[in-house]
């Protein structure tokens, strides 16, 4: 009988254990589907893991708040919702950034996660205002097209005529009215030399075309002299011619670019005049006209020199004044006489000419 009860002892005792071991599981088991907790993936980063450490320890406190908080009869939205939401975007950045993404490590907003940036400008960019500006008063290279107008003023020249034979010759000085004048002139502006560091004064060389013409120019003078030989050789002979001239020349300028709109130039240049006299008398002491009132053209070579001021409205606009003085190399008229021979007539032109004009800079 002893023997009976120990063996039913020790079987009760085996069913109490393995009951107990059984119940135990299946508790664990329950709590963990209850719970639906998820097996924490672990960071190789060692920054990730430390922030997934103290970002674990937040989520610890914040677990046992919102239980105490749970007990309370008053309805909290757990937390669980809100970071299943976040835990979801995470992932799906991770996924597509090819990593995993830890739940339990509080992903930053797009927010904070991108910083401020300040848009900053390029050392090499500059603001279409200044663009413009240094348009107007910078440099202005290309082709350009001007025209142009004013009045020249003769010098006072000396005068010279020649017949032969019997030998006659007199002299004197011109007289003129002032004329008008008007012309264009084509030109091209090439780069600059930068004056100093900083671009704002600059040397500018150009080449440019001039055609314009002088017209209806009243010349008169009285000329002394006479037959050699004769008592007549100091005699007063008046003469009167008009003078049309056509000029043609090529300049070289040099610019002095500032920092402001009004810009100086200087230059010269040399080329040809047609010249063409009409109307031209010479009367003699006894009031006998020598000339007949007859006409001659004649080409001469000329050179001149400039100096101006231009003002820059626009980028493709200015206006400008000038000073030239136009000097006509010495030609030889020769005019028909009433006896068949021929008075070759000398006289120089000289002009201070003031003009002003405009110019497209294209």
């Amino acid at each position: 009988m002893n023997s009976f009860y120990a063996q039913l002892r020790g079987k009760c005792l085996w069913q109490t254990l393995v009951r107990s071991l059984f119940m135990s599981v299946a508790s664990f088991i329950c709590c963990f589907c209850l719970n639906g907790q998820e097996i924490p993936v672990i960071d190789s980063n060692p920054q990730a893991l430390a922030q997934s450490e103290g970002d674990s320890t937040a989520t610890q406190g914040s677990s046992s708040s919102t239980t105490d908080s749970s007990s309370s009869p008053s309805t909290v939205s757990s937390p669980n919702d809100s970071s299943s939401s976040s835990s979801s975007d995470t992932q799906a950045q991770a996924q597509a950034q090819g990593g995993v993404a830890n739940p339990y490590v509080a992903q930053p907003s797009q927010a904070e996660s991108t910083p401020n940036v300040e848009t900053k400008e390029q050392p090499g960019s500059k603001n279409p205002k200044e663009i413009s500006k240094e348009e107007v008063l910078g440099p202005k290279t290309g082709i350009y097209f001007g025209v142009f107008g004013g009045a020249a003023f003769p010098m006072s020249n000396g005068i010279s005529a020649l017949n032969s034979p019997p030998l006659f010759s007199a002299g004197g000085q011109t007289h003129g009215d002032t004329a008008g004048v008007g012309g264009v002139q084509v030109g091209y502006n090439f780069s600059g030399y930068k004056l100093d560091s900083q671009g704002k004064y600059w040397l500018q060389p150009a080449a440019q075309f001039e055609a314009y013409y002088i017209g209806q120019e009243n010349i008169s003078s009285t000329l002394v002299g006479g037959v050699a030989g004769t008592p007549m050789t100091h005699t007063p002979y008046a003469f009167n011619t008009e003078l049309n001239m056509g000029i043609f020349v090529a300049d070289g300028l040099i610019r002095f670019v500032n920092p402001t709109k009004i810009v100086p130039y200087l230059g010269g240049g040399i080329g040809g005049a047609y010249l063409a006299s009409s109307g031209t008398n010479m009367i003699a002491p006894n009031g006998a006209n020598l000339l007949f009132g007859h006409s001659y053209s004649q080409g001469a070579f000329v050179g001149q020199g400039l100096a101006g001021v231009q003002y820059n409205f626009t980028d493709h606009w200015s206006a400008f004044i000038e000073y030239k003085i136009l000097w006509i190399k010495e030609t030889e008229f020769s005019y028909l006489m009433f006896s068949g021979n021929s008075m070759l007539i000398k006289y120089p032109q000289s002009f201070n000419m003031a003009l002003g004009g405009i110019r497209y800079n294209f």
